[in-house]
């Protein structure tokens, strides 16, 4: 069986060697020309496939699990700091596996000549970068933040300037067509809460009629979309993101395999709550360093990425990996009942902080 493992995991280093070779050729090819479509088209794609999941950044430091999947040193490493318990697993695939991690040498010196590319090219790097206002992240640091620098870590600062310097930050609202009976949406159509059920409603086929959710106004097909929702102090929530055909009237899960990435605080009804990400797998709890008041979605329909940060200083909670969307999804929310009298607050769509004490006007992607 070591062997076995062994002769895998070598044909897949071989294949990986191939792989940063044909992505070296695309750096050369796009960098000796920066007008063309194709070149600005394979950069993009480029930079989608170095980017660290977890701070969404070019990776710094490159080091490979045994999953076989890269994140930076320092973030691999905070996130596995964060955990209360010894066990630890890959924030994209969920996998068990060691401590143990390997530098990717020949995958720093592609992103090092990403980055070099990058710099010489007149063109904004991330598609829907502002051209006029792309800040260096030193000054976007620089600039002041909700926190100060040494409340965030070098990894939150640079999730958070990245985010307030790209037009992906999307307008939400909810859709009371699609509410639950007793969820009751504000007239501006930003924040729900649960109260009395109201029997005067039709029962349309966009609504929930078993569960406590409500879904956004519009639907995401293609690029990448950010928002928050201040969830305050609720003992129980979920949010994410939900296919546009999921089954509305039904018993259902709140996980992938019936077209659901979702995040949610459970009450256990004795006074505690726990975090869960809902994946097809056993429980996957999570542990975040402190409860988060705010929480940010970030969806990237292409990658089939849906990952939570606590908005408040950008800190990592979890991303699911490999979505493979094939239909809009939207914007996934529940207030989640009222247990034992708790858990009545409401769940509000906010603007993004995005970094300084000034909030950040959303931008709608098209």
């Amino acid at each position: 069986k070591k062997t076995r493992t062994k002769f895998n995991l070598r044909l897949w280093w071989k294949k990986q060697l191939v792989r940063l070779r044909v992505l070296t050729c695309l750096i050369a090819a796009a960098s000796s020309s920066s007008t063309g479509m194709a070149e600005a088209h394979a950069l993009e794609e480029l930079h989608t496939e170095l980017t660290c999941p977890v701070c969404l950044e070019l990776f710094q430091d490159p080091v490979i699990l045994e999953c076989g999947h890269h994140f930076c040193k320092v973030c691999i490493v905070q996130c596995w700091e964060a955990k209360s318990d010894e066990f630890s697993n890959c924030p994209k695939c969920r996998k068990s596996c060691t401590r143990k991690l390997r530098p990717n040498s020949l995958l720093c010196n592609v992103v090092e000549s990403v980055r070099r590319a990058r710099s010489t090219d007149a063109a904004p790097w991330t598609p829907g970068e502002d051209r006029e206002g792309a800040p260096d992240m030193q000054e976007e640091r620089r600039a002041g933040s909700s926190l100060s620098s040494e409340e965030e870590n070098p990894e939150q600062l640079k999730v958070r300037a990245k985010i307030s310097h790209i037009s992906f930050i999307a307008q939400v609202t909810l859709d009371p067509n699609t509410a639950y009976p007793c969820l009751w949406v504000s007239p501006c159509r930003t924040s729900v809460h649960v109260g009395k059920i109201q029997s005067n409603l039709p029962n349309n086929p966009e609504r929930f009629t078993r569960y406590n959710i409500v879904l956004g106004s519009e639907a995401f097909s293609s690029g990448r979309h950010y928002w928050e929702v201040e969830v305050g102090c609720k003992t129980a929530w979920g949010l994410g993101v939900a296919n546009a055909s999921v089954n509305r009237k039904e018993e259902i899960s709140l996980c992938p395999q019936d077209g659901f990435w979702t995040l949610v605080l459970r009450d256990r009804g004795n006074g505690t709550s726990e975090y869960e990400a809902c994946t097809d797998s056993d429980d996957c709890l999570i542990y975040p360093s402190k409860p988060p008041r705010r929480v940010g979605v970030y969806l990237d329909y292409g990658r089939g990425e849906v990952a939570f940060y606590d908005a408040e200083d950008m800190s990592h909670l979890f991303t699911f990996s490999d979505a493979k969307f094939k239909e809009p999804v939207f914007p996934y929310f529940n207030p989640w009942p009222i247990i034992n009298g708790r858990n009545q607050e409401p769940l509000t769509v906010v603007t993004p902080l995005c970094g300084t004490n000034t909030p950040l006007h959303p931008v709608i992607q098209d």
